[in-house]
């Protein structure tokens, strides 16, 4: 578990993910960098904020893998920084 403050996943990781070519990883990535400013408890926006071309399931793929990575939380409604 990290420390407040610290960040969930490193820059080489976000680097991986970006280098990967799988859109969910790529969608991760951008999450990612976003939710490195936010306050724990923000809820993550639409997906069209994001600006990358993918169906909502790819979107959800996403967002289950940051979850796993501790980045989102989710409890019983949208996602929120971790």
């Amino acid at each position: 578990m990290t420390a407040p403050g610290e960040p969930k996943v490193t820059e080489a990781q976000i680097r991986a993910w970006k280098g990967s070519g799988h859109p969910y990883k790529l969608i991760a990535a951008a999450v990612a960098e976003w939710a490195a400013g936010k306050e724990r408890g923000t809820v993550l926006p639409d997906d069209s904020f994001f600006g990358i071309e993918a169906s909502g399931r790819t979107y959800q793929r996403a967002r289950v893998f940051l979850a796993a990575q501790g980045v989102l939380e989710a409890s019983g409604g949208p996602h929120y920084v971790a």
